[in-house]
């Protein structure tokens, strides 16, 4: 399996331990636990929302985006976004630790694998020129 072939499955397994993230802090609700914030309108910061999506989506497709093309400059963009997605997993991680939720103990975990290991084999691939 190639390099750049093992940084788009590293990708998209980023954009999928967001989704399970995500879902994961959901679930209780389906067993009648109320999910509403205390001290709060029900208004939620577009930015926030923005934000989330860029993390979560967009920046992980343009990784796999940047596997399609062989040029340094691509490579080094992938290995920025890697390392940024990478230390964003970390710095959730220990924002959302600990947490009433035993799920987040398996995924964020996980993620934080995901980004080293997706941030080491980019670091690699730009080196490997």
């Amino acid at each position: 399996m190639t390099r750049s072939i093992k940084i788009s499955i590293l990708w998209l397994l980023t954009i999928c331990g967001f989704a399970c993230h995500s879902i994961c802090d959901v679930l209780p609700m389906f067993w009648g636990k109320d999910m509403a914030v205390a001290a709060t309108d029900g208004n939620v910061d577009q930015g926030m929302i923005v934000f989330m999506m860029l993390l979560s989506f967009f920046i992980p497709a343009c990784g796999v985006l940047c596997m399609l093309a062989k040029a340094k400059v691509v490579k080094v963009i992938n290995a920025v976004l890697a390392v940024l997605i990478s230390l964003f997993n970390i710095a959730h991680a220990f924002m959302e630790l600990p947490s009433d939720n035993a799920g987040q103990y398996i995924i964020m975990p996980m993620m934080i694998v995901i980004g080293l290991v997706l941030a080491w084999y980019s670091i690699k691939y730009v080196m490997e020129d």
